[in-house]
């Protein structure tokens, strides 16, 4: 067991998951890919198309590999706070990234309004760090749980970061 002071104890953590349920549904798709191109090439093809069965598998599989790649690039986020200032931790399907930030050196959260493809609108609550770095604390559609969640973190950061002064 390690033994740490109560300085640098983890007083309260924040995390965004959402990259988790994009990582599911493309395994999801790669592996049902997987198994129809097996049992293509188990029956020497797919009799309703024709010779178009071996390009239109390629095809979906240009995309499942196209779509494994931009969600590799979605990271789950966690976000430590202490009383030296707070540890940001970036975890990709095949490899971690962990920054450590002083309170001194961090802004409040603020809340980014976009529009998504549909034209619905969509918050983020966002954190600004040193080095023009940025982290995506919650997104939502609903402003008020970002406005909460934006509250939250700012108390948060308040109460338990010493010397942070946002």
């Amino acid at each position: 067991m390690t033994n740490r002071s109560p300085s640098r104890a983890v007083s309260r953590e924040f995390r965004n998951d959402t990259a988790a349920v994009v990582w599911i549904m493309v395994a999801v798709w790669i592996a049902m890919l997987a198994c129809f191109s097996y049992v293509a090439w188990r029956d020497g093809g797919i009799p309703q198309v024709g010779r178009w069965a071996w390009p239109l598998l390629g095809l979906f599989w240009l995309c499942g590999v196209g779509a494994a790649a931009w969600a590799a690039g979605m990271p789950l986020v966690r976000i430590e706070l202490s009383a030296e200032g707070l540890r940001v931790r970036e975890r990709y399907p095949l490899r971690v990234d962990e920054r450590r930030y002083l309170a001194r050196d961090l802004s409040s959260p603020r809340i980014e309004a976009t529009r998504d493809s549909d034209g619905d609108e969509r918050f983020d609550a966002v954190l600004d760090l040193p080095g023009n770095r940025r982290v995506v604390v919650l997104e939502s559609s609903d402003r008020a749980s970002v406005e909460r969640r934006c509250d939250e973190l700012l108390a948060s950061l308040r109460t338990v970061c010493r010397g942070f002064s946002g």
